[in-house]
């Protein structure tokens, strides 16, 4: 499944990114999401609370339920960095929907 999202990256500069989707997941240490893709070098963080962060794993799960080949994220804002790093911003609440 790919992913298409509206990303920021270190110097401010914001770009549609798609890639292929290989899984999300929560750090509860830094109240943000992190996007898993094919990218080896860096990571796509979302800033979010963990009622939200559950809110949009409901909505990835629904779209692989219905065997969707991409999803976007239609509202919410990612930020792109080097492995590791992680952003601070605003929480996020992301609606994700099949495309």
């Amino acid at each position: 499944m790919y992913i298409k999202m509206q990303c920021s990256d270190n110097s401010g500069m914001s770009n549609t990114e798609i890639c292929t989707f290989y899984g999300i997941r929560y750090v509860p240490r830094f109240r943000s999401a992190v996007i898993s893709t094919e990218h080896m070098n860096h990571e796509y963080v979302i800033p979010m609370t963990p009622q939200d962060y559950e809110s949009a794993v409901r909505q990835i799960n629904d779209a692989m339920k219905a065997h969707a080949s991409m999803i976007s994220i239609e509202k919410g804002f990612v930020y792109r960095g080097r492995k590791g790093e992680i952003r601070n911003g605003d929480p996020q609440k992301l609606t994700i929907v099949s495309v």
